[in-house]
């Protein structure tokens, strides 16, 4: 119990989460800190009760905050970071459902972030390295050029690599740089919140770290797959409405003047890549062509929030 953090408490947003997953996520938080927010997105089994029978964790030292709506994934970021200050946080931690840490790494990101503030740099945040399997190698770290985004693996002389933006589950940041940077995006609702938050990061100033020894398991998406474009890259399958929202935040963040330039240019070519793989070579791909055909005129209308389904009329 002397050994668990108490300035740094991580936030877990879950919507419809695998029980079982949770469980593991939530036990290998709560050795490593004393207290966690869990966040809930309108999940439509009762949370509360279900943790609350399964009995595998100390209570008393979670905060359950439970929406009553799918308010997507920024604004229960938000909400988390909100009363994470009320508590008193020095740090906070986000983390999504299905991220397991792996033992130590939240001690490793917080030493690693107060190493960089006594070397007098402005630290936005401190990521951590994932794999989803065992036998996958463990993620890079991403840096823009002027076309595009490289990646840097770490070697044995280095701890921290300075990057332009990393995953939000992992990311270590403290409570003052939020407060110089702002929140969470709440109009992207999910995905690029954490591309867009920390290229505004260093649109003011602000660097991005990655940090070698600090590990977790991290679920990609329903299925994946291994293909060449340029190189070997894991592909993640999801849903189709998610595609539209890939398709459309990322016509957003194009016609956002602080967002990175080369950013820009690397994703416009990825976004065609999405678009051709997932609407040629993946299941559902009518329904995914379709989603991001909506996903490019929404971003260009300059459409935020939640994708509103169309209700059926009823017969007459």
């Amino acid at each position: 119990m002397n050994n668990l953090s108490t300035d740094v408490i991580p936030i877990v947003v879950t919507y419809d989460p695998d029980v079982t997953q949770l469980q593991s996520v939530l036990n290998a938080l709560l050795t490593q800190t004393q207290t966690l927010l869990l966040v809930d997105n309108g999940s439509k089994i009762n949370l509360e009760e279900t943790l609350h029978n399964t009995k595998s964790y100390p209570q008393e030292r979670i905060e359950l905050l439970s929406l009553k709506q799918n308010l997507g994934l920024g604004a229960a970021y938000n909400m988390g970071i909100a009363k994470a200050r009320q508590m008193g946080a020095e740090y906070i931690l986000l983390m999504d459902q299905d991220s397991i840490p792996e033992p130590g790494m939240i001690g490793i990101l917080k030493n690693s972030h107060q190493t960089l503030i006594r070397q007098h740099k402005k630290v936005a945040a401190v990521g951590v390295r994932y794999r989803s399997r065992p036998n996958a190698e463990y993620s890079q770290f991403a840096h823009i050029t002027r076309f595009r985004i490289t990646r840097q693996d770490c070697d044995s002389t280095n701890n921290l690599i300075q990057a332009d933006f990393v995953i939000s589950s992992g990311s270590l940041i403290s409570i003052n740089t939020l407060d110089e940077i702002g929140d969470m995006d709440e109009s992207l609702f999910i995905d690029h919140i954490d591309t867009e938050w920390c290229l505004r990061a260093k649109s003011k100033g602000y660097e991005i770290y990655g940090c070698c020894h600090a590990k977790m398991w991290h679920s990609l998406g329903n299925k994946q797959t291994r293909i060449w474009l340029g190189r070997w890259r894991t592909i993640a399958y999801h849903q189709p409405f998610r595609y539209y929202y890939m398709v459309r935040n990322s016509v957003l963040l194009w016609q956002r003047p602080y967002i990175h330039a080369g950013w820009k240019r690397a994703d416009k070519l990825r976004i065609l890549y999405t678009v051709f793989f997932f609407s040629l070579f993946s299941p559902n791909r009518i329904k995914n062509l379709i989603m991001m055909i909506n996903g490019f005129m929404d971003g260009f209308k300059g459409k935020t929030g939640k994708l509103i389904k169309p209700t059926k009329k009823p017969d007459a």
